[in-house]
């Protein structure tokens, strides 16, 4: 979903941090999109001196809190982790001017940083991930209505009911129509993202004779990954009916995604503009043309946390017709890129 949700003030339990799944290589993938340059000088315009000085503080925040992050004998979900990163996203979701973001961004101390930061905030997701997905499940004795309700009561529910259904929309007017079959690769251990996509879908049915052919797959090429999310799925009961789960890689032979008419990539899948267009071709080819590939990127400040995919290369678009981007402008961290397979 994204780094929204480790902004958390209570504590949390010491467990053993696991490495992101499904080349959920790290979110935070080397900015090849991003020019490194000098800091600019702008001797003589007090506007743009000050824009600066407002650029730099941010970019100290930024580099501070890397130098304490680092520190961590793990990034396991705690006091410390959650302060630092509890501090570090809503800095790098804030609405800047222009001139200050790309000063940001292009601060060679920045740019210098940008991978391992990344990397940490890819391996604290996934262990909130993972511990949020338990906390539902409870101790397996509960009936599935007592599990769906601490679902729903989970501190970030909403946010992923409002982006599934933001990104949904962008589905329907790219498409033209509503989709049945979605697939999500890099869906991680909390698959509330499919769980809301699959509840609007069937919602949008109607009855439940329209809504018997609507699924979601999850795929993900950490084994923990799937396991913990099918027992999630399992424990909050029919409300789940419609999930599939697959561990494989993306992009691998055995993900045929023929049959899917939408097909998610999240934004941990490839740990560069490189990689991930790599995986992203590999995953192209086994959809059907005029089906639609939804990425989750980043733009601005949120490089900071995760790479910034860029649809419109070369390689990309002799198979892909690029429909549209939505940037958000609130405390959501992802930006979304949707694309036709061409035909």
């Amino acid at each position: 979903m994204g780094l929204t949700n480790l902004c958390l003030s209570l504590p949390w339990p010491r467990h053993r941090a696991r490495k992101a799944s499904v080349v959920k290589s790290s979110p935070y993938d080397s900015q090849d999109s991003i020019t490194i340059a000098e800091k600019p000088q702008y001797a003589g315009q007090p506007g743009k001196e000050l824009t600066s000085e407002r650029a730099d503080a941010i970019c100290n925040k930024i580099t501070e809190t890397y130098s304490e992050l680092v520190k961590l004998a793990n990034y396991e979900p705690g006091e410390q982790i959650n302060k630092l990163l509890g501090d570090l996203v809503p800095l790098c979701t804030q609405n800047l001017d222009r001139e200050v973001v790309q000063q940001i961004v292009q601060s060679a101390r920045v740019q210098e940083i940008l991978p391992p930061l990344r990397d940490i905030c890819s391996q604290a997701e996934s262990c909130f991930e993972s511990y949020s997905a338990a906390k539902i499940i409870g101790d397996g004795k509960d009936d599935p209505k007592t599990a769906l309700e601490r679902a729903k009561s989970f501190r970030y529910y909403s946010n992923y009911v409002e982006l599934a259904w933001l990104e949904l929309c962008g589905i329907r007017a790219a498409g033209r129509e509503t989709p049945k079959r979605i697939a999500f690769i890099g869906s991680g251990p909390l698959p509330l993202t499919s769980l809301c996509l699959l509840q609007d879908l069937k919602k949008e049915a109607g009855n439940e004779s329209d809504a018997q052919g609507i699924k979601v797959l999850n795929v993900d090429c950490d084994q923990a990954a799937i396991d913990i999310s099918r027992a999630m799925c399992r424990a909050v009961g029919d409300w789940s009916k419609g999930m599939e789960f697959l561990c494989a890689e993306a992009g691998s032979p055995e993900v045929d995604l023929r049959e899917y008419d939408v097909v998610y990539m999240a934004a941990l899948v490839g740990v560069s503009q490189e990689k991930k267009e790599e995986i992203t071709l590999k995953v192209v080819n086994s959809m059907r043309p005029g089906s639609l590939l939804v990425v989750r990127s980043a733009a601005g400040i949120r490089t900071c946390l995760y790479i910034e995919f860029d649809i419109a290369t070369e390689r990309l678009l002799e198979k892909l017709e690029p429909c549209l981007t939505l940037h958000p402008h609130n405390e959501v961290v992802n930006s979304v890129i949707i694309a036709r397979v061409k035909i």
